[in-house]
């Protein structure tokens, strides 16, 4: 059987995501931290249908138990898929930055895909197999802001890494990225904020977790898409907002 890590799939994305690899009859390996509630709920949704899964536990932000959490998956089914669904999200500025909010996002959002997707390259190498990472990006990556200043270098940094890796991987494996703008309520939105910042794009339509299950399928299924990564925003970067969309709608947290 295939396995599948999904990072962070005990909650939000990654959760649909776990869900939906184990509905295609892939052993779904769900990476948790401090959703291990959640990672167990959908461990037991898969099972449900018929399908295979199990719950692994870890922090992404120590190098460490990330290795641990590769060697666990595969010593009870060989990976030949990773998505790098987990990640560290918290607000600062470029004024405010500090080097452990830096380091922070960094491990979590770059230093962990690296090493998992490495790792991955180097099992599949070793077996003669191929096999897919995908990367959940961001899609400011292409229309950059100021706003969630640690956060959105580590994800251009994650990019960077995906050009990089699919350069240095293939034939032996495909790196992608998908790049979605606001998909679910963020942070201390309201429905009513988040409905407007969805709709805040030339579509008047945000992206959907099944949008960005449609696009796990499409890369899935298109052997030659390698190196690129899907932006799914209803057009939102064409705009080159001053602001992160949250921010259309309610000021800025203030920094402490």
């Amino acid at each position: 059987m295939q396995g599948v890590l999904v990072t962070g799939g005990g909650r939000r994305l990654g959760a649909a995501i776990a869900r939906h690899m184990g509905a295609k009859g892939w052993h779904v390996f769900v990476h948790h931290n401090q959703s291990a509630e959640g990672a167990r709920e959908v461990v037991a949704d898969i099972i449900a249908q018929g399908g295979r899964a199990t719950a692994v536990g870890a922090d992404l932000g120590n190098t460490d138990e990330v290795e641990q959490l590769y060697r666990d998956c595969e010593a009870i089914c060989p990976l030949e898929m990773l998505v790098n669904s987990a990640s560290g999200f918290e607000y600062d500025t470029a004024a405010s930055v500090s080097p452990a909010g830096l380091e922070a996002h960094m491990r979590v959002n770059l230093f962990a895909p690296v090493l998992l997707t490495r790792n991955l390259h180097a099992s599949l190498a070793a077996r003669g197999a191929k096999g897919l990472a995908i990367n959940i990006v961001d899609n400011k990556v292409f229309g950059l802001n100021p706003d969630y200043f640690s956060y959105s270098l580590s994800k251009v940094a994650l990019q960077g890494m995906i050009q990089m890796q699919a350069m240095a991987m293939a034939p032996t494996l495909r790196v992608a990225g998908i790049a979605p703008g606001i998909t679910l309520i963020s942070g201390l939105q309201t429905e009513e904020e988040f409905e407007r910042s969805h709709r805040n794009n030339p579509m008047g339509q945000g992206c959907t977790p099944e949008q960005i299950l449609n696009a796990v399928d499409f890369i899935l299924t298109t052997p030659s898409y390698h190196g690129q990564t899907l932006v799914i925003d209803g057009g939102q970067v064409l705009q080159r907002r001053p602001r992160d969309v949250v921010f259309l709608e309610r000021p800025a947290p203030p920094v402490v």
